[in-house]
């Protein structure tokens, strides 16, 4: 069904769009992209002439549903029992994401890999470029600096307006800590913090933070592959490497990717 959303038009005309955006959201049985499946899918499809189609489907994965994934998206074996598999809905699918630009909170690492994989699986090569992402997530993280006044602004409600001294800059980030553990220790058990310290992986190997060190190898830490080791992929998949090497990356994880491809001989 197709409606018109003036919302939606404006989309179009501030983008200047050539081809349709399609907004989207997935959730899953787990988050481990190259394993883990496509539990529910929902999209709004803006095209050129303003027009919107929007539609949720529930699938059956085949897998076993994580007790991590229902907390976040509450459906369990019951919700999805009786549902079409994916496979089954390929081509409608297929139809409405080919040749379009794609949009949605996290997209680019996450959900369009998950989709890409679910595609590959039924032998259906969805392929995208970066210049076709528009990543609400990403836009949010480079138009809001992760900067102390801008966390000053955040959590204190005050403007940094004093001369830069490293004593000014320890009092406001006091200031900042006491106001977020004001908030948060309310809402949190103690040790939050070490567990968000811990979170992430401390020592990446390039400055744009795509791969990291784990045992000694170089693992993913982006993409339908993270946190799976750079060595593995180029094994299992040399073309989402070569791909790698022709998309819009730094000079330095195309050099970490080419050497991966040279130590396999591909």
């Amino acid at each position: 069904m197709f409606i018109v959303n003036n919302k939606f038009k404006k989309i179009t005309k501030l983008l200047k769009l050539d081809k349709p955006l399609v907004i989207f959201d997935i959730e899953t049985t787990g988050l481990v992209i190259y394993q883990d499946k496509i539990v529910e899918i929902a999209f709004i499809k803006i095209f050129i002439d303003g027009r919107v189609k929007k539609e949720e489907m529930i699938f059956d994965p085949q897998i076993v549903i994580s007790r991590e994934a229902t907390a976040i998206h509450g459906l369990t074996k019951k919700d999805v029992r009786g549902k079409p598999v994916f496979r089954q809905k390929a081509q409608e699918l297929w139809e409405t994401f080919n040749d379009c630009y794609y949009g949605g909170f996290n997209v680019m690492n996450f959900d369009l890999p998950i989709l890409r994989r679910e595609f590959i699986r039924v032998g259906m090569d969805f392929d995208y470029k970066i210049a076709q992402i528009i990543d609400s997530r990403i836009l949010f993280q480079h138009m809001v600096p992760r900067s102390l006044s801008t966390a000053y602004q955040y959590y204190c409600n005050k403007n940094f307006q004093q001369a830069h001294t490293a004593l000014g800059d320890v009092e406001v980030s006091a200031e900042i800590l006491a106001k977020q553990l004001e908030h948060y220790m309310e809402i949190r058990d103690k040790n939050f913090i070490n567990k968000i310290h811990h979170h992430s992986p401390e020592s990446y190997i390039d400055n744009t933070r795509k791969f990291y060190w784990k045992n000694g190898k170089a693992y993913f830490a982006f993409s339908e592959y993270r946190d799976v080791a750079l060595a593995k992929v180029a094994k299992i998949d040399v073309k989402f490497l070569k791909w790698l090497l022709s998309a819009d990356f730094s000079d330095e994880t195309k050099n970490i990717v080419k050497k991966a491809l040279d130590e396999t001989n591909i």
